[in-house]
């Protein structure tokens, strides 16, 4: 599994951001469709959080489609098409009012914003 990190003085509850980041690294492509995913115990102690924290964060996941569990075997990154799309609409733009925000916070303009997601979108092949 790819490693990240959470911020506790962020402001953002951790749940939220180890949520997003799973979220972000299974709709990349980083975690492939039927990849297993850490324990809830191996998460937690990878990110140094409750255990209850990264369970809530699976539960929440599995809720909405991006994995799922089999008994005694693990957790799994599910095949996108379960996914809730609704649910895809709302983690992408929660994903992208936490880019802008963090890019203003670094000093980013609007302008520089824009034209780097423009880039990196001409970049991956779409219109910008």
């Amino acid at each position: 599994m790819g490693s990240f990190q959470v911020d506790e003085k962020s402001g953002v509850p951790l749940w939220i951001q180890i949520r997003k980041r799973l979220v972000f690294l299974i709709t990349s492509g980083k975690y492939e469709r039927g990849e297993r995913l850490p324990s809830v115990r191996e998460l937690s102690v990878q990110l140094g959080v409750n255990y209850n924290t990264i369970n809530k964060v699976y539960q929440d996941l599995e809720r909405d489609g991006y994995i799922f569990t089999k008994r005694g075997r693990g957790t799994y990154v599910s095949d996108l098409k379960n996914v809730d799309l609704s649910a895809i609409g709302q983690d992408v733009e929660a994903l992208a009012v936490d880019f802008v925000q963090q890019a203003l916070a670094k000093g980013m303009t609007p302008e520089d914003i824009h034209d780097l997601v423009s880039e990196q979108i001409l970049l991956l092949g779409g219109h910008a």
